[in-house]
């Protein structure tokens, strides 16, 4: 767009009409990705017409909007000078422009998408540049033209238009076309090279015909543009048909349970830690420790509590484990196998996820049958409609919903129904371990306590492991096999449910069972709040990260100096502090 918009800078009617023509394509390519440009809503009374202003296209559009106005003034400052002052000066001009478009694509661009200075500068600047030079070759290609037709300049501008809106079409319709398709995303990484295949035939006749003929070509333009596309069209068909063959296909597998007590997780000292950037040349100043050295293991089966405060870490352990964000060191075995750093659908397929909040986790445009079915197209490779629906179906029955639920969207469904929904599609590829983060806490009690059923029920069945991440005590008490505590990015106490709520030995750990609420009129009030704050995992504080809070008393000068180890407290049960003193400490405590 920014290419067309410069190589015709000197005809404004040229660059407004590339815009709506660009504008009016990007329309139809944001509709084959669901995220519509325009969106329609119908009423009783009538219709509204409303623009999504934060689509990727429009975005696109303001940024390219701005620098036709940057442009067309610069064009009618030029004109000025030429006619009026001296013609040296439009050099002048044209440098300034470049300038001005790059200082107000740099501002743009980290206003509408985000990014750091020094990376829109370089990004703006490199398209500034590869622009120029494109341009370049445009004007030189335009002069070999105008020289190969010898006809009057305007004549030639108007045919070389013609020819450039005729590629735009033809390029944008073919990837349209090589986009589309419910197996596309299967084969994605060739889609460049099968867009690039499929295009280059019709720009080749797009081509011979307007040096040939450029008069013929101007009263046959529509013509010329549909031989064009199907020859273009047709080889993305064939270029289509042969990278499916390439896809690796899995069949429907029926739920199966898994041998209980087998591995499935582990984790070893795995830490993640996110880099401080600092000034234009964004050097590292230091780094958030989010996860600190966290070790556990889940096996079939059995679920794994992970528990602790707001910010501990809990969800960034999560994320790790599902390949979302890169660790920094650690191992992750998946079945005593080390987990590579880009996963495979085979690993996609054994690990899935519930996330906390329902509404956020369903696309509102996508009707239940497809939300269900989207990781069957996607990690099994399957797209036959009628395979797709009885799984679907059976996953729904798994979850306690009906066949007459599968063609609603997900606003038609109350909290539970799309929690429900959601347990359903992390169940779709029949995985192995199942990361769950707060699945209850957007819900009501009494549905909470549905969907832990449900939950239970499933395991009980097929033996799933699960990582249940929460904050809430008694959820996990009612769900979890064993629990993990963390503070600060590290674990600090881990053992079995009873060990943990029976005999919490940490102080940290006493203090979050102490500081619960409970519902019975003589017990609802709070029996204990921890003091002071939790330290910064930007400069967590020396020796014990705990130190800063603790009140036991154990609690020494070694507590600000030494690293915290592991400590036995029982078979299965174990806590990371400096001194072991702290297993006979004897602070009262109201559990």
């Amino acid at each position: 767009m920014i290419l067309l918009l410069q190589t015709f800078r000197n005809e404004p009617w040229i660059q407004i009409s590339l815009l709506i023509v660009v504008f009016i394509i990007g329309i139809a390519l944001q509709k084959s990705y669901n995220k519509n440009i325009l969106k329609l809503e119908t009423y009783t009374n009538g219709f509204s017409l409303t623009l999504r202003k934060n689509s990727p296209f429009m975005r696109l559009i303001f940024l390219n909007l701005t620098w036709l106005i940057v442009n067309l003034s610069g064009i009618f400052i030029s004109f000025f000078l030429f006619n009026f002052v001296f013609f040296y000066l439009v050099n002048i001009i044209d440098v300034l422009l470049i300038i001005a478009n790059i200082i107000i694509g740099t501002l743009l661009y980290m206003k509408l998408y985000n990014k750091e200075l020094k990376n829109s500068l370089i990004t703006i600047t490199l398209i500034q540049i590869v622009l120029s030079g494109i341009g370049i070759l445009l004007n030189l290609f335009f002069k070999v033209f105008q020289t190969s037709l010898s006809l009057p300049d305007d004549q030639v501008m108007i045919y070389f238009f013609e020819y450039i809106i005729s590629v735009v079409i033809t390029i944008s319709l073919t990837i349209f076309f090589i986009k589309y398709g419910s197996k596309i995303q299967l084969v994605y990484e060739t889609t460049g090279l099968i867009a690039l295949t499929a295009v280059i035939p019709g720009l080749i006749f797009i081509s011979i015909n307007f040096l040939l003929d450029p008069v013929f070509i101007f009263y046959n333009l529509v013509q010329v543009i549909i031989v064009a596309l199907a020859i273009s069209i047709i080889l993305a068909i064939i270029l289509k048909k042969l990278s499916y063959r390439k896809i690796p296909r899995y069949d429907l597998e029926e739920m199966k349970a898994l041998e209980k007590g087998q591995a499935l997780l582990d984790i070893e000292d795995l830490k993640v830690h996110y880099p401080l950037l600092k000034g234009v040349l964004r050097k590292q100043i230091g780094s958030v420790k989010a996860v600190d050295g966290v070790s556990f293991s889940i096996k079939a089966g059995e679920t794994v509590g992970l528990v602790g405060e707001s910010g501990c870490g809990k969800t960034t352990v999560a994320l790790a484990i599902l390949g979302l964000i890169e660790k920094t060191s650690g191992n992750l075995l998946l079945k005593e196998e080390l987990l590579p750093k880009d996963y495979s659908r085979i690993i996609r397929k054994s690990i899935q996820m519930v996330f906390q909040d329902p509404d956020a986790s369903l696309n509102p445009q996508l009707k239940v049958i497809d939300i269900i079915a989207e990781p069957l197209k996607n990690i099994l490779g399957i797209t036959n409609n009628i395979k797709l629906r009885k799984h679907v179906l059976k996953l729904l029955e798994e979850v306690s919903l009906k066949k007459e639920h599968l063609d609603r969207y997900p606003h038609e469904f109350s909290g539970g129904q799309k929690q429900r929904i959601i347990i359903a599609r992390a169940l779709a590829c029949n995985p192995e371990l199942i990361i769950l983060d707060e699945p209850t806490s957007a819900l009501d009690v009494s549905v909470q306590a549905q969907i832990l059923n449900l939950l239970r029920d499933l395991q009980r069945t097929y033996n799933y492991g699960f990582l249940f991440i929460t904050h809430d005590l008694s959820v996990v008490h009612h769900i979890a096999d064993r629990i993990a505590v963390m503070y600060l990015g590290k674990i600090v106490e881990v053992g079995n449910k009873k060990q943990i709520f029976s005999n919490p030995t940490h102080p940290y750990t006493k203090a979050l069972l102490a500081s619960r609420s409970e519902v019975s009129e003589e017990d609802r009030e709070i029996t204990f709040v921890l003091s002071g704050e939790v330290p910064s995992p930007i400069n967590p504080p020396p020796g014990c990260s705990f130190h800063p809070r603790c009140y036991t008393e154990s609690y020494n000068e070694l507590c600000k100096q030494e690293s915290p180890h592991k400590i036995e407290v029982e078979e299965g049960h174990f806590i990371w502090c400096v001194n072991e003193e702290v297993l006979r400490d004897t602070h009262d405590f109201v559990f």
